[in-house]
Parts: C-alpha cells; structure tokens; sequence
C-alpha cells in the first residue's frame, strides 16, 4: 500500500497533544477525589491514562526533533513569564501569603521550576544538538542497546522495587531525555516503518488494564490511592504512551481549527493552577462535591473548560503582545548576538 504524501502539518499529532493535555487535566482534578470509593477508584484509572501525557509531549519532540533557535525559546520564556506573573498577581488578589523565594520563583519561572515541566523542557532543548549528534552517530542498534539500558536503569527498576533512582518520580531531566531519544529513535530509524494499529491497540489495553489492576491492588490493600504503577518514569505508562503516539501517527488528516488550538497547549498548560483557582473562587467550586460520586464526570468538564477559557486567554495575549514581543526578542537578540562577537574577538586576540 501506497503511503500518502503529507504535505501539511499532522492535525493527528496535534490532537494528539490537545488530548493529553485534556488527559492530564482530568486527572489532576480527579485526583482530588475522596469519601467514596467509585471517585477514588475512577481516580485510579484517570492517572493510568493521563499521566501518559507528559510522556506524550516529548515523544512528540523527540520525533520530529528539536532545534535549538535562541529566538523561539525567548518567546516561549516571554510567554512563560507573563502567565507566572499574571499567577503571582492573582495571589495578592486573593490575600494568599507568599514569601521571598515563592515570589522569585514567579518573577523567574523557568530557573525557579514555577512548573517543572518547562524546566526540563529549556534543559532538553539547549540539551537537544548534543543529544540530535548522538542519536546520528551511535547508529540504530548502539541506540536500542543505550534506549534499553537506559529503560532497565531508570524505569524497570522503579516500575518492579519502587526504587527511584533519580527521586523525582519521573518528574526531571533525566527522564524527559530518555523519552526524547525513543522518540528520535522512531522519527529517524522507524519513520517508514508502519505498525499495525489493531497490535498497538491491544498492547495498549493490557498494558494499561496490567497497570490499573496494580494499582487497584495497592489501593485495597493499602486503602489509600498511591499509582505508584501510573507514575511518569513507570514502563507501563512509556508503553502506553509509545502505543498511542503510533496510533496517531498511523492516522493522517488536516484541520486547521485543531492545528490552531494546539498551539495554545504550552500557555495553557502553564496557567492551568491559577484557573482552576478562578474558576473555584469565582465560578464555581467544584472541589466542595469530591465526595460525590459524579465528581469524575465534574472534573472531566472541569478539564474542556480550562482548555478553553486557557486558549481565550493566551489567544488575547497574543493578538495585543504579539507586535510589541517580536520587537523586543529582535533587539534583545541583536544585542546579544554583538556582545557574544565582540567577546569571541577579544578572546581571539
């Protein structure tokens, strides 16, 4: 079978990113589930599926592959900035304490891990060239041999003792590097090769019906939800999420509505705890049914909401700061760009 020429942008892989972020919504509201075991054990098998969105995220990266443009990655950092600050705002607005190092963390999003998942991502991508060089001059079985030690190292070990090497729950560098070099793997060694969605789609399922019994398991014994078995840095939640990131990209179609909303994703992840502040302060306060057992069904709309009103509000910043943000990246960069010229002549010399 012939494949088809793909000419645009992959709407399947940008949907792709939508619904993680969705996933990941969903269960961050469905973690705060408690006082009746249907909530809880509903909660169990929202983060089976939506702790896989991370995972998702950088799949997608290390696909395609990042390329490190000093311009791009200041206007990701003007955006991160003006969504930290609008949150720290929004703290004095509501009366909340903050201290000294809570307000620099604000001030200083990326170097003070306001979200941890940004500060790995400028890590990654200023780490990305040497990482890119790498995945080119090992050659394709010396990367399946580092891919599968490092697998061994930094989550068989985890998924199997509980022993997290790295103490970050898969929340830090070092994972989000691994995941970026499987996801290279497949875009420069797997590219043409296409895997059967049916296959996939049942490696999904057990993989992700193993994991949600596990993490049953724990709970009635235990009596409390742990997911230790849904966590980032878990194989079955890498599984899973290679899985359905191949699903995808058996899928191919073009929808610009979806292409536009994805580019939203970033500003929206990062504002998603200071809206879920404004919703329940001013809206409605959907935390006050976490004992319901339709508390799942709230959070789920809870999720579609967040999406929205998040995409609104970053498509205003960009309509009003778009102009005024490309000047001030073009003079910053041009300054800087002479004083790295004029520093490397003087080392010259």
């Amino acid at each position: 079978m012939e494949k088809m020429e793909k000419k645009g942008r992959n709407s399947d892989i940008e949907l792709l990113r939508i619904l993680s972020l969705f996933m990941i919504f969903w269960m961050h509201g469905a973690a705060s589930a408690y006082g009746n075991k249907f909530g809880e054990i509903a909660g169990i098998l929202i983060s089976v599926i939506g702790n896989m969105g991370v995972a998702c995220f950088i799949l997608i990266s290390g696909y395609y592959g990042i390329k490190l443009n000093i311009k791009k990655m200041m206007h990701l950092d003007l955006m991160l900035v003006f969504f930290s600050w609008l949150s720290l705002l929004m703290q004095f607005v509501w009366g909340k304490p903050v201290g000294g190092e809570t307000i620099l963390s604000y001030l200083l999003p990326v170097i003070g891990k306001q979200s941890w998942y940004f500060t790995c991502y400028f890590a990654l991508v200023f780490l990305s060239p040497f990482l890119n060089e790498v995945v080119e001059k090992l050659g394709e079985h010396r990367l399946k041999q580092l891919l599968v030690t490092m697998l061994v190292i930094f989550s068989v070990v985890t998924t199997v003792f509980f022993f997290d090497i790295n103490e970050d729950g898969g929340k830090g560098v070092v994972h989000m590097t691994m995941l970026y070099l499987i996801g290279r793997y497949l875009g420069v060694y797997k590219t043409e090769k296409v895997y059967e969605t049916k296959k996939l789609v049942k490696i999904f399922l057990v993989t992700a019906g193993i994991n949600f019994m596990l993490n049953l398991a724990l709970y009635l014994v235990s009596g409390s939800v742990q997911n230790r078995y849904a966590r980032d840095n878990s194989l079955f939640t890498i599984i899973q999420a290679i899985c359905v990131f191949l699903i995808f990209r058996n899928i191919y179609f073009e929808n610009q509505r979806i292409n536009r909303l994805a580019k939203h994703v970033p500003a929206v992840f990062m504002f998603e705890w200071t809206l879920r502040v404004a919703i329940v302060t001013y809206v409605y306060n959907y935390v006050t049914c976490a004992d319901k057992w339709y508390y799942v069904i709230v959070t789920l709309v809870i999720a579609m909401v967040l999406i929205v009103v998040g995409s609104a509000i970053d498509w205003v910043r960009i309509a009003v700061l778009h102009r005024p943000e490309t000047w001030l990246v073009d003079k910053v960069y041009t300054v800087g760009e002479k004083i790295v010229k004029d520093i490397g002549q003087k080392i010259n010399i």
